[in-house]
């Protein structure tokens, strides 16, 4: 009986450790699509509203920080109506940090295309 519960512990111990692996591999693997998304937003950024090296480094640690937020309340939430009221604060929190680092020309070019960056992000949170 001893024996039967230590290989039982074991089988238990490794399925466990098994979990915790591809669980931190999940995670690794939407900070990736998080990265990528906001350099890829970025970059178009940058062209479209010219912005200066220190402004694209403060605007990649913006888009990279709503995308990791929207895709985990994309994955996180079920319900509709609550996945659409955190995207929204999600936006409207990444609207204000890049309200404080473009200029007001840039912010005014920013919001006329910003139904396209918004399309563009949705391609990697959901």
């Amino acid at each position: 009986m001893n024996s039967k519960i230590k290989t039982a512990v074991k089988a238990l111990v490794s399925t466990m450790f098994f979990i915790v692996l591809m669980t931190n591999a999940a995670t690794a693997q939407e900070k990736d699509k998080a990265t990528e998304g906001a350099k890829v937003v970025t970059t178009q950024m940058k062209s479209q509203l010219a912005l200066n090296d220190s402004q694209y480094t403060k605007v990649m640690d913006v888009n990279k920080t709503f995308l990791q937020k929207a895709a985990e309340a994309e994955k996180g939430t079920t319900n509709a109506t609550e996945k659409a009221k955190k995207i929204k604060m999600f936006t409207d929190e990444r609207d204000s940090k890049l309200k404080s680092v473009l200029t007001e020309t840039q912010y005014k070019t920013y919001t006329a295309n910003k139904a396209a960056y918004g399309k563009k992000f949705r391609e990697f949170y959901q």
